[in-house]
C-alpha cells in the first residue's frame, strides 16, 4: 500500500522536474551552439515566406535563397557602414566640447559634493596622517623608476580588438551558415520534425509550424514598423533640439527597442551625455531626456497595445519571465531573443498536448470559460468585478444570453461542488454572501432598462402587463439566486408583474400562498440549478398544483450533472424550459393566452418530469 498520492503520479512529477532541470542545464552548457541555432531558426522562420514567394514566381529554389540572403547581408553591411561613419564623425567632434564637459563636471562637484569644503579638507588631512603613520620613512626611501614600454602600438590594438571580436564573429558566421542551410533544406527539415512528432499528428504538427512562422514574421514586422517609427520620432526630435548625429541616435533607439524594458533607456544614455557635453546650459539635457521619458511610455502603453492587440499571444508577465529566463541563460543575446523564443514556445504549446501548460502560463488567451471565470470570481469574493463583467456582457448581447451562457451555468457548477462537499462551511458562507452582493449589483446595473420598461408599460398597446408571475426557488441560496435573476429577466423583457419570495421550496410556496390567499398568480415558475433531486422536484410540483390550481406552472430545472427526470406521464399545466430564453418565451406566450382564454393553447399538454 502506497500512502498518499499514487506512485505513478509522484514518479511522473519527479521525472518531469528532472527532465526540465536537465533541459535548462543543457541550454546553458550548450549555449555556444544553441545561440547560433536559435538565431538561424528565427531568421529561417522569417525569411522562409520570402523564399517561397520567389519560388512561386518561378525562380529556382537555390537562387531564391541566394537572393534573400544577399539582400539581408546588404542591409546589414549598409547599416554597419552608416553607423561606423556616424561614429567616426562624432568622435572627431567631441574634443571641441571638452571645455563644456569640464565646466559641468566642476559645477556638479561644487553643488552636489560641496567642492573643496571642510569635509573634503578633513578627509584629505586624515589620509595624510594615515600615510605618515604607515610609512614614517617615506622620504628616505629610494624612488623606484621603471621604464614602461609603449603597449598601445597600432598593431597591438588591432590584435586585441580582433581577439575580443572573434567569438561574436564566429557566432554571426555560424548563424548565417545555419540560416542558409535551413532555407535550402526547409521542407526536408519540416518533414523530419513532423515525423518526430508522430505521423498521427501531421495536421497538428504542420499547423504548429505554420503558425509559429507566421506569428513570428507578423510580430517582427509589426515590431519593426513600430520601432522604426519610434526611431524616426527620436531622430526628428533630437534634430530639432540640436543634438549632433540625430540619425545615428534614432537608428540606435529603433534597434535597442527590440530589447524589452531596458533597451530604450540604454539607447537614451549616449545622446543625453552628448547633450550635456555640447550645451553650456542644461536645457538641451532636459529636452533630450524628455524625448525618451515621454516618448517610450506613449508608444509602449498606448500605441503598441492598439497596434498589436492580442496578436502577440504573450502576456506582460510572460515577456518579463521570458526575458529574465533567456537573459540568465544566454546573456545579452538571450535578452534580444527572449520575445521570439517565448512566442515560439507558446505557439508550440498550443498544438503539443504535453506543452499545453506553457500556453496556459504564458499565453494571453483566456484560460477560463466565462461561466468558470464568474464562479472563480464569486469564490474569490470579487462581486464588484463579476458585476462589472456582467454589465459589459449584457451590453454586448442581452440579459437572457448572459443568464444562459454565464450566470446559470456558473450556478450549476457551484451547485455540483456543493453536492460533492468541495466547499467548506466557512468558504460556503462567504460564497453565499458574495452571491447576494453580486445579485444586488446586477440589479442596480439594470435600473435604467427597468425605467424604460416602466415607461413602455404606460403605453396603450402594452396588453401583456395585466398578467402576474411568481418565481420560486427550488432549494437553497443558489436556486434563490437563479430565481432572482430570472425574475428580473422576465420583468425586464416582458414587463409583467413578477414576484420572487426570499424563501424557496415548500416554505416559499406556503409563504406565497399566505401572502395573497384570494389572488393566485397567472404563472408560477419553479427554478432550480440542481440543488433539489428528482424526487424533491416532483414533490414541489405536486404541491404547486394543489396550492395554485388555476395557475400555469413552468419548470426551469438545470443541473450540472446529467440527472434524468421522470417524464413518462403527462400532467396538465406543467411545462419545461431547457434554457432561460425558452422559459421567458414560454412565460410570454402563457401571458398572451391569459388575455385570450377562448383560444386553445397549442402546447397545453406537456410532459411532466414527475410520476404520480
Amino acid at each position: 500500500m502506497w500512502p498518499g498520492p499514487s506512485p505513478s503520479a509522484i514518479v511522473n512529477g519527479a521525472a518531469g522536474m528532472i527532465i526540465a532541470a536537465l533541459l535548462i542545464v543543457g541550454l546553458y552548457v550548450g549555449r555556444d551552439l544553441l545561440i547560433p541555432l536559435a538565431l538561424a531558426g528565427i531568421l529561417s522562420f522569417i525569411l522562409a515566406p520570402l523564399v517561397r514567394r520567389l519560388d512561386h514566381w518561378g525562380l529556382p529554389h537555390g537562387a531564391s535563397v541566394a537572393l534573400v540572403v544577399a539582400v539581408l547581408l546588404g542591409a546589414l553591411f549598409a547599416g554597419a557602414t552608416f553607423v561606423g561613419g556616424q561614429m567616426t564623425q562624432l568622435v572627431e567632434e567631441l574634443p571641441r566640447h571638452e571645455a563644456n564637459l569640464r565646466n559641468k563636471a566642476r559645477l556638479v562637484h561644487l553643488q552636489l559634493l560641496g567642492g573643496s569644503g571642510v569635509w573634503q579638507q578633513a578627509a584629505a588631512t586624515i589620509r595624510n596622517i594615515e600615510q605618515e603613520v604607515r610609512d614614517p620613512q617615506t622620504e628616505s626611501k629610494p624612488i623606484k623608476i621603471e621604464v614602461a614600454q609603449d603597449s598601445d602600438l597600432p598593431i597591438t590594438k588591432i590584435f586585441e580588438y580582433t581577439r575580443s571580436s572573434v567569438p561574436a564573429l564566429v557566432t554571426i558566421a555560424l548563424a548565417l551558415l545555419l540560416t542558409i542551410f535551413m532555407l535550402l533544406q526547409y521542407r526536408d527539415l519540416r518533414d523530419r520534425a513532423v515525423r518526430l512528432m508522430g505521423t498521427a499528428e501531421i495536421g497538428r504538427s504542420t499547423q504548429a509550424f505554420d503558425e509559429a512562422g507566421s506569428d513570428l514574421a507578423h510580430f517582427l514586422l509589426l515590431q519593426s514598423s513600430l520601432n522604426a517609427s519610434f526611431g524616426i520620432f527620436v531622430g526628428v526630435a533630437l534634430w530639432a533640439i540640436g543634438v549632433p548625429s540625430p540619425v545615428l541616435w534614432g537608428a540606435i533607439a529603433a534597434v535597442m527597442r527590440f530589447v524589452p524594458y531596458v533597451g530604450v533607456f540604454v539607447a537614451a544614455a549616449p545622446p543625453i551625455a552628448l547633450a550635456a557635453m555640447i550645451d553650456p546650459g542644461w536645457w538641451m539635457v532636459l529636452e533630450t531626456t524628455a524625448v525618451f521619458v515621454l516618448g517610450e511610455p506613449l508608444v509602449g502603453q498606448i500605441v503598441e497595445p492598439l497596434l498589436f492587440g492580442s496578436q502577440t499571444r504573450l502576456t506582460p508577465l510572460a515577456v518579463l519571465l521570458g526575458t529574465a529566463f533567456w537573459t540568465l541563460l544566454w546573456g545579452p543575446v538571450g535578452l534580444v531573443l527572449a520575445v521570439p523564443l517565448t512566442l515560439s514556445v507558446v505557439v508550440m504549446g498550443q498544438h503539443i498536448p504535453r506543452l499545453e501548460f506553457l500556453r496556459i502560463l504564458l499565453g494571453n488567451e483566456p484560460v477560463l470559460k466565462p461561466r468558470e471565470q464568474l464562479y472563480h470570481q464569486l469564490l474569490a469574493g470579487e462581486a464588484a468585478q463579476a458585476a462589472k463583467e456582467a454589465d459589459r456582457r449584457i451590453g454586448e448581447r442581452s440579459f437572457e444570453s448572459y443568464l444562459d451562457e454565464v450566470a446559470i451555468p456558473s450556478l450549476r457548477i457551484a451547485s455540483d461542488d456543493q453536492k460533492r462537499n468541495v466547499l467548506g462551511r466557512e468558504q460556503l458562507n462567504e460564497f453565499n454572501e458574495t452571491i447576494a452582493e453580486y445579485i444586488e449589483l446586477v440589479k442596480e446595473s439594470l435600473d435604467f432598462e427597468r425605467e424604460q420598461q416602466a415607461a413602455a408599460a404606460a403605453k396603450p398597446d402594452a396588453t401583456r402587463r395585466t398578467a402576474t408571475a411568481l418565481v420560486l426557488a427550488g432549494r437553497g441560496r443558489l436556486d434563490l439566486a437563479a430565481a432572482e435573476l430570472i425574475a428580473d429577466a422576465i420583468r425586464l423583457d416582458l414587463g409583467i408583474l413578477t414576484l420572487c419570495p426570499s424563501l424557496g421550496g415548500l416554505t416559499g410556496i406556503n409563504a406565497a400562498a399566505e401572502a395573497s390567499p384570494d389572488e393566485h398568480p397567472d404563472i408560477v415558475v419553479l427554478v432550480s440549478v440542481g440543488a433539489v433531486t428528482s424526487a424533491q422536484l416532483c414533490l414541489l410540483l405536486r404541491r404547486l398544483k394543489r396550492t395554485f390550481p388555476q395557475s400555469q406552472v413552468v419548470l426551469g430545472y438545470w443541473a450540472e450533472r446529467d440527472e434524468t427526470l421522470q417524464r413518462d406521464s403527462e400532467v396538465d399545466g406543467v411545462r419545461h424550459a431547457d434554457s432561460v430564453a425558452a422559459l421567458i418565451d414560454l412565460v410570454g406566450r402563457i401571458a398572451d393566452e391569459q388575455l385570450r382564454p377562448t383560444e386553445p393553447a397549442l402546447d397545453q399538454i406537456a410532459s411532466d418530469p414527475c410520476r404520480e
